[in-house]
Formats: C-alpha cells, sequence, structure tokens
C-alpha cells in the first residue's frame, strides 16, 4: 500500500492499486463531473491518472492542475454563452473554449499538471481517434470539445482535429493504456440518443451528437470496472443554468457507487 495525495496536498487513504478516471462527454451536463470529484476529495480518494473526452477533458484537465471544485464551480458562473459560441451557434471559434479554460489552467503543458492526464480527439483527416498528453493543455482540451459544426476544428501539426467523442466517448481504455490497473468512469448521457427537444437547429444539432456518440460508449463501459451514471436527462446539453442541480446530482450519483467503489478498492 502507499499513501496517495490529492491536488490540494490532503492526505488520501492508502490504494493498492493505481486507479483511473475516466470522464465522458456531455456538453454542459459535464458540470455533474464537478460534482462526482467533490465526492471522491471528502473520502480521500485520489486518481493516478485521468483521461477525458470533450467536457471530461476540460473539468479532468482542471483537477489535475490542482484546481479545486469551489473554484471549478465559481468559475462556471462566470461563463456567458456568447463567450463560447457565435451568433448563430455554427462554427464558433474553438478558441474561444481555450481561452476560458486557460483562465484556471494559465498556459500549464502537461508535464505541469500534479496527476498525469490525457485528452481525447479526432484526427478528420485520418479518421483516427488521437489521444493528446503534451503540449499546452488548454489547446488540447479546445480539441477534445470541438463538436463538429457548433466549433472550428483544432489544428495541431498536421492533424485537424474535432470532439473525441466521435469516436470513444468515455476513454476508459486510455486509463488502462496510462497504467491504471482499476478504472472509474463517468457517464453522463447514459440515457443519450433520446431525441431533440425541439426543432431548431442547434436542439437538432446536440441531438444527433448525443446519437452518434451513444455507439461510442461501449469500450468505455467494457474498461471500466464501475461506472458512474448521474440522472441529467433533464438538463439540457447546452444550457448553462441549473449547475448547482447539476454538481448535486453528480455528487449523489457518485456517493451511491461508493460503497461498490470502495469494495472495489479494497478501503472500508
Amino acid at each position: 500500500m502507499r499513501y496517495k495525495y490529492d491536488v490540494n496536498g490532503y492526505q488520501n487513504i492508502k490504494l493498492k492499486h493505481r486507479v483511473g478516471l475516466a470522464l465522458s462527454g456531455g456538453g454542459t451536463r459535464g458540470l455533474a463531473h464537478i460534482g462526482v470529484l467533490k465526492a471522491f476529495h471528502e473520502q480521500r480518494i485520489g486518481f493516478d491518472c485521468v483521461a477525458g473526452t470533450s467536457i471530461g477533458s476540460f473539468i479532468g484537465s482542471l483537477y489535475c492542475a490542482g484546481v479545486g471544485t469551489d473554484a471549478m464551480i465559481e468559475e462556471a458562473r462566470l461563463v456567458q454563452k456568447r463567450e463560447l459560441l457565435s451568433r448563430f451557434w455554427l462554427n464558433s471559434d474553438s478558441a474561444n473554449i481555450e481561452r476560458i479554460a486557460n483562465r484556471l489552467l494559465v498556459d500549464k503543458t502537461f508535464d505541469q499538471l500534479d496527476i498525469p492526464f490525457a485528452a481525447v480527439a479526432v484526427d478528420v483527416m485520418t479518421g483516427n481517434e488521437t489521444v493528446l498528453d503534451s503540449g499546452p493543455v488548454a489547446k488540447a482540451v479546445s480539441a477534445s470539445c470541438a463538436v463538429p459544426a457548433l466549433f472550428k476544428p483544432v489544428q495541431m501539426g498536421d492533424m485537424v482535429l474535432v470532439d473525441g467523442g466521435l469516436l470513444n466517448n468515455m476513454p476508459a481504455d486510455v486509463c488502462r493504456q496510462m497504467g491504471a490497473e482499476l478504472v472509474i468512469g463517468v457517464d453522463l448521457n447514459h440515457s443519450r440518443g433520446s431525441g431533440a427537444r425541439s426543432r431548431r437547429l442547434p436542439d437538432i444539432l446536440v441531438a444527433t451528437w448525443a446519437i452518434t456518440t451513444k455507439t461510442t460508449m461501449y469500450k468505455g463501459q467494457q474498461n471500466s470496472d464501475v461506472v458512474i451514471e448521474p440522472e441529467l436527462r433533464e438538463f439540457s446539453r447546452a444550457s448553462l443554468d441549473n449547475i448547482d442541480e447539476m454538481v448535486a446530482e453528480g455528487y449523489r450519483a457518485a456517493m451511491e457507487k461508493m460503497p461498490q467503489i470502495k469494495k472495489l478498492l479494497g478501503v472500508r
């Protein structure tokens, strides 16, 4: 057994195994990830590595950079839609995501993070999944979050990158590749594919993306030892309202699985 410490230096419980956390995509529903992290912090359970897709990469990068959950919530309250999306939503600049992420990441590179982290994107030039784990973190996060049609792709070298949910929406297998022996996954949208809320183009696009990513979850489920599933269907995937409610639901869902997780980790 070895002592583990969280990003704020708080002594966590002893764990026998290397533990990874896989955070899924799911639009603004990803604020529920903050509640999940809050639950693990309270239970003194830390992670050896984190992999995230889309909003999961955004929240995961902040956690690995040492940003506390209270600071994440405070920043979420400050974000305005006009900072992210163009007037007509379509083809918004992915640099908007990078700018917002950097307000808390302050230009950190991957090797400056407190916990090993990877962001998942897709290179549309090759059609291949790309694991980003070097260079500027905020740029990698913007690539992982670049939902096609809503955001412009992110150019990195010869790669033209879009949202990783296209091929791997809960990258538990990436955690395995990073050395995790046990992986806890967080699935924001286990009720995905339920359709659009209206016939408005933005709602149609968001629903289409949710339906597309539904089939990319199986690999994540197969590579996770436990999957936390917040009930978020009542919340929009594209709204910055209901922050407290989504955080609370993430916390509830994590605490619901905590007995199973502690048994898996061999702790009381």
